[in-house]
């Protein structure tokens, strides 16, 4: 079984908390599925701990990467091989320019990056000139940690754009598999349109739509998937369910029986 999963909203649709479930539910009546989430990026500030964590893991991983991590305890380099470290940037620094302040805090300013494949780890980073001290001491020891080769900010911007090539070539698929887009992208990689089942999420609410039918939709559009955004997409998809969602859970017992109707 093959499931994607993405999200209605860029941020806080719910997709790692609907996915977990589904990971859970469907182990207990014998499916597990293996967790890929091909592109994540977190930010230094606002979420430190995870920084911390990578740091005493010993590898570069975001939120949801380790989330998936704690409950199947598979490797973070096969759940997420391309994972970007953001950071805010410093105002006084820039000399008070607000405007480019608040396109690089909107864009978010990537200051390293771990590429994965196989049990390989391939880490860059940029300089940190435009970083608040506070936050600039950590990086440092976080370069120190992980010894990435540095390059400029456009050349890190430059390999971020190429994430979903990088990100396919690394990726090792399995039969039991479900996929976590990133933002509102409608799938994160090519191979990830190839499954069985899409889940579009948003707050209390998850539609499924068959995997022959997201496909040939995504077919009509010039653009890859991980440039089309869910929001203009759904008009021209069959939902072929829709199910209510539990608050923190995100559990609905429809969605197992649905999944599980045709084994």
């Amino acid at each position: 079984m093959k499931i994607l999963v993405n999200g209605l909203l860029p941020y806080d649709s719910g997709k790692t908390t609907f996915s977990l479930m589904l990971i859970r539910e469907l182990k207990a009546v014998g499916i597990k599925l293996f967790p890929l989430k091909p592109v994540a990026g977190h930010n230094a500030w606002y979420s430190f701990n995870t920084l911390l964590r990578s740091y005493d893991l010993g590898i570069l991983a975001g939120n949801d990467a380790l989330k998936y991590y704690d409950e199947t305890n598979e490797d973070i380099r096969k759940i997420n091989p391309f994972a970007v470290l953001l950071s805010p940037v410093d105002l006084e620094i820039l000399n008070f320019s607000v405007e480019y302040y608040n396109s690089l805090m909107t864009n978010g300013f990537p200051v390293m990056i771990r590429i994965s494949c196989g049990n390989n780890d391939k880490y860059y980073a940029t300089e940190t000139h435009l970083i608040p001290k506070t936050i600039k001491g950590v990086l440092q020891q976080i370069y120190e940690k992980f010894k990435p080769e540095i390059v400029s900010s456009n050349e890190l911007r430059e390999t971020i754009n190429n994430s979903w090539y990088i990100a396919e070539s690394c990726i090792q698929h399995r039969d039991d598999e479900i996929i976590e887009s990133y933002n509102d992208a409608s799938a994160p990689i090519p191979s990830a349109i190839n499954v069985d089942h899409v889940f579009l999420v948003s707050p209390a609410k998850a539609f499924v739509i068959k995997g022959e039918e997201f496909r040939k939709v995504i077919s009509l559009f010039s653009l890859p998937p991980w440039i089309i955004r869910t929001s203009n997409l759904i008009k021209y998809l069959k939902i072929e369910k829709s199910f209510d969602l539990e608050v923190f859970t995100s559990k609905n017992d429809k969605i197992i029986d649905y999944l599980i109707h045709d084994l």
